[in-house]
């Protein structure tokens, strides 16, 4: 028999780290996996010391999904983050080179497709503020256009 998980991924915002939890329909958890990154001291002392380590799915949602502060540390998606080609290729809009495009994107890890198509907002509003062509999404994935500080540039 195939078990049935609800997936939560929870992505650094500050510090590049990208983790797993997969609890069963009771909201027990299954799973834990680091899939990018390592933990830091901090995080360790962090999850395992004060009570923080989400064991069961009631806990993620109360201590990290409901968490103010949490927030502007990482960010938690429900359910498995849709990282089909499909996805960046209409999220990114500027549909050239998708042959050598779709060639890269299949070689991307995870964390580096979650935060390319992350970014691409933060992209966007670049462009605008500076009047500047948007270049083809073969380029934007591999010069990791998402690893600039876009956000910062006037």
């Amino acid at each position: 028999m195939t078990e049935i998980y609800t997936t939560y991924t929870v992505q650094g915002l500050v510090k590049g780290f990208l983790w797993e939890f997969k609890y069963d329909l009771n909201g027990r958890l299954r799973s834990f996996k680091i899939i990018d990154g390592d933990l830091t001291g901090n995080q360790m002392k962090w999850l395992f010391n004060n009570s923080n380590f989400p064991a069961s799915e009631t806990l993620m949602k109360t201590i990290w999904i409901n968490n103010k502060e949490l927030k502007t540390l990482m960010k938690v998606t429900i359910g498995e983050p849709d990282l089909t080609f499909d996805t960046f290729w209409d999220a990114y809009g500027h549909k050239l080179k998708k042959i050598d495009t779709q060639k890269f994107w299949s070689k991307m890890s995870k964390k580096d497709k979650i935060d390319a198509i992350a970014y691409i907002k933060t992209y966007d509003n670049y462009l605008a503020r500076k009047g500047v062509a948007k270049t083809n999404p073969h380029r934007y994935l591999s010069k990791r256009y998402w690893e600039d500080n876009h956000a910062s540039i006037h």
